[in-house]
């Protein structure tokens, strides 16, 4: 399977998951509970016996949905279940360096087997990846 292949394969798969977690989400932004991310690896099946190893998130790939609302502040324990460190970047929020997942910005990483706890404002609205 070539690259753009695997790449629309990825995106039906994303958007067939972006409903799986919308409840679940707003339940937990109605509680002001922390959200939870492990990140760790896993195998996902692209088409029928075509299987690849990847990094999941709380064991699903594409991971879950996280509903923000945008200027209320949220907390998310993300836990590194994977021998290396990782990052986890907020693609298009305004966030403070500390914690937008971007080693050039100087984001510490998360630790391997470790957690760190990221407390933020979320913004601008949007759908993201």
């Amino acid at each position: 399977m070539g690259r753009r292949n695997a790449l629309k394969l990825g995106g039906v798969a994303a958007l067939a998951g972006v409903g799986v977690g919308a409840v679940a989400s707003w339940d937990r932004e109605k509680s002001n509970r922390p959200y939870t991310l492990r990140i760790g690896a896993g195998s996902v099946e692209l088409a029928p016996g075509n299987v690849i190893s990847t990094t999941t998130y709380n064991r699903q790939f594409p991971g879950p949905l996280l509903r923000f609302t945008e200027g209320r502040p949220v907390t998310v324990d993300v836990h590194n279940d994977t021998s290396t460190p990782e990052q986890l970047h907020w693609h298009g929020q305004r966030v403070p360096a500390a914690i937008d997942g971007s080693s050039e910005e100087g984001t510490p990483f998360i630790p391997a087997h470790g957690m760190r706890r990221l407390s933020f404002i979320p913004g601008p609205a949007g759908f993201r990846f």
